[in-house]
């Protein structure tokens, strides 16, 4: 095996990791490992319910999901969950923002979710994706200053 067939952590000055990127990272982790189970998910979404019907919120409640449904957002809960923890493990500068493009769709995708009536209980994750964007878009454009 060669040595550049090996992963191995730059030791270069340039290698310098955006201070929200790892930050970033937990954050996804802690709000997204709740929807990497069919078990945690539908709990999730019960609360969710919950929330919108206690605060007689505008849009559509969310709907239940059966097998395949949770078996999805399962599945998409797995993936971000393991993209958090190789985030917070390697935050390197190309990862944060391959994820703050993310984000950005992510963003799109909820603001259009809203625009189609969805219950505004995806306000509270559409703050958390735009906040990171942000901090994490202006960590990268101080790091590509210097």
């Amino acid at each position: 095996m060669t040595q550049s067939s090996t992963i191995t952590r730059p030791l270069t000055a340039d290698f310098d990791r955006p201070r929200w990127g790892r930050a970033g990272a937990v954050y996804d982790l802690i709000v997204t490992v709740g929807f990497a189970t069919p078990f945690t998910a539908s709990l999730l979404f019960d609360a969710t319910r919950w929330i919108h019907d206690a605060f007689d919120l505008p849009g559509a409640q969310l709907p239940a999901f059966d097998a395949a449904g949770l078996m999805f957002v399962s599945m998409f809960g797995t993936a971000v969950t393991m993209w958090a923890l190789a985030r917070v493990l390697r935050p390197e500068p190309r990862f944060i923002a391959i994820d703050t493009a993310g984000r950005a769709a992510f963003s799109l995708w909820m603001i259009w979710a809203l625009l189609n009536g969805q219950s505004t209980t995806v306000v509270v994750f559409l703050i958390g994706e735009v906040l990171w964007l942000v901090l994490q878009l202006s960590g990268l454009l101080r790091l590509r200053r210097r």
